[in-house]
């Protein structure tokens, strides 16, 4: 009798923990953040203190309809007295689905544009999704 009354309890809980993941799935699509490669990007290579710098970056967001660009996500750090970095870091989406548009998807130019950069040297780094960088510099005169 003990025997039956443990295969029963082991049933249910089996039943209830199949339930359980199945309600924990979401319905729509999943989707995973990423580092887009950029390929280039363009800017002036002189500004005047107190003026913007546009930044356009460009490279391949994904092979596909169901990748998208986010967002660029700057970090100014102070190097030295007369020399700044700006890392920018670009973004992706992409949407796992069944069914994607065919067709790439690229930056085409997305812009950045920089404000209150200190006088001196200030070097821009596009950061790639191995760590590393495309950099390049911009003086920042009076």
């Amino acid at each position: 009798m003990n025997k039956k009354i443990i295969i029963a309890l082991s049933s249910i809980l089996v039943v209830f923990a199949l339930s359980w993941s199945s309600c924990s799935k979401t319905n729509g699509p999943t989707t995973e953040e990423f580092v887009i490669a950029i390929d280039s990007i363009i800017h002036a290579d002189t500004i005047t203190v107190g003026g913007t710098l546009s930044i356009k970056f460009y490279g391949l967001v994904g092979p596909n309809g169901c990748y998208a660009f986010d967002r660029l996500s700057p970090e100014y750090l102070q190097v030295t007295d007369t020399t700044g970095e700006l890392k920018i870091t670009s973004y992706g989406i992409h949407t796992f689905n069944d069914v994607c548009p065919d067709n790439e998807v690229y930056m085409n130019g997305t812009e950045l544009v920089v404000s209150d950069i200190p006088l001196g040297k200030l070097e821009i780094k596009a950061m790639q999704p191995d760590g590393t960088a495309l950099s390049q510099f911009v003086i920042v005169k009076q």
